[in-house]
């Protein structure tokens, strides 16, 4: 082969094709290596769960939430830790943007009483023997007893806010990183500003307003959820309150007809707007373990067009025999995160022409999930 004189467009010609070899050989690494880097780094989300957080035997990571605060540039990601029906506990992906060198994020485990069970560092860029010092500072004993660095068993109800000693706060510093260990707290204390909200202590999601929506009464209650579940009947007194936007709810346990289990727990309360910037009551039932079984709309007003889309997801039974839908969503464990259009980055379909009301159907459903959760973990703490 016959070799190219060495001239300056030679030159650039074949160093514009070395670029594109090791410009192909970096794309084609990045993409084999593409899925193992995520599956690397849901196992040591998966992993830090199981250090952080009490005994459990549920699964968090596939009943993964979000939820954002008010202020918040982003929602935090909520992993609920069950053992058996009872809540036990949540893992909290936080984060800081106040790191000596940027973005920290931190699994941060609590319990129901507000105790930190343990954190986990899963990404920074701290300096080496300083800032990255985190999780080795914050896990080790204090050098007395009036300063806190050991964060685990904190009961953050106490002490919170957090403040390191520069600052007038109790808890002892990283030497030499004051300003990782500020962001650590600030991590820790975004976590527990949302360990509040889920638990319906202090920091609300938005500021409690009058809601100009109301339940139904208590006739079409009644008479709905006899269409709904024919098979039970509700067994106990209702209970009823109001969530922190000002959205009434309403909540009642149900069992077996022959009254010898109960079985589940109804939750009346109201959507979001639908098409025509209404709210819509709705009724929405639980079995213990957390699965959608029925849900209906509850406004005798609906028109048969929101009838139609309820129907779709598996809601407004027109008999207890009647073929779900391919959309169903009936016998599911739903969040609120599972229950968003492909339109807001979910996977479920809106009805063709009606993502509005598609959409306020599906946010009725994801506020009653859950008023469902907050009463179960209620309920497991008496």
């Amino acid at each position: 082969m016959k070799k190219l004189p060495s001239t300056l467009p030679n030159m650039i010609l074949s160093l514009g094709i070395i670029c594109l070899i090791i410009a192909g050989i970096l794309a084609l690494v990045n993409v084999a290596t593409k899925d193992t880097i995520a599956q690397a780094e849901t196992k040591a989300k998966v992993e830090a769960i199981k250090e952080i957080v009490p005994a459990f035997d549920n699964n968090p990571y596939e009943e993964q939430d979000t939820v954002a605060l008010e202020s918040e540039p982003r929602p935090l990601i909520v992993y609920p830790a069950m053992q058996g029906e009872q809540l036990v506990g949540y893992a909290i992906e936080t984060y800081t943007d106040a790191g000596f060198a940027g973005l920290i994020e931190i699994m941060v485990g609590f319990d129901m009483e507000s105790q930190i069970v343990g954190f986990k560092v899963l990404k920074h860029e701290e300096t080496p023997g300083l800032g990255a010092k985190i999780q080795e500072w914050f896990t080790s004993p204090a050098p007395n007893g009036d300063l806190i660095r050991d964060v685990r068993g904190v009961d953050m109800s106490k002490v919170s806010p957090l403040k390191v000693t520069k600052d007038g706060g109790k808890v002892d510093a990283i030497t030499a990183a004051t300003i990782s260990s500020r962001a650590f707290i600030d991590a820790i204390e975004r976590a527990y500003r949302v360990y509040q909200s889920l638990i319906g202590e202090g920091s609300p999601i938005a500021q409690a307003t009058e809601s100009s929506c109301a339940l139904p009464e208590r006739e079409v209650i009644d008479s709905l959820f006899n269409t709904m579940l024919p098979a039970y009947r509700l067994v106990d007194k209702a209970k009823s309150g109001a969530t922190d936007d000002g959205t009434p709810w309403l909540t009642q346990s149900y069992g077996t007809n022959d009254m010898s289990q109960t079985t589940g727990l109804l939750v009346v309360t109201t959507s979001d707007n639908d098409y025509e910037g209404r709210c819509l009551p709705m009724l929405v039932c639980f079995d213990n373990s957390g699965a959608l079984t029925a849900f209906a709309i509850a406004d005798v007003n609906a028109t048969g067009k929101l009838l139609s889309i309820s129907r779709n997801y598996g809601g407004n039974p027109e008999s207890a025999t009647a073929k779900p839908s391919k959309s169903s969503l009936i016998g599911k464990k739903v969040t609120a995160s599972s229950l968003k259009l492909r339109e807001d980055g979910g996977a479920i379909d809106a009805v063709t022409g009606s993502t509005v009301s598609s959409r306020a159907i599906l946010q009725g459903i994801a506020r009653a999930q859950r008023i469902f959760v907050e009463a179960s973990a209620n309920e497991s703490t008496k």
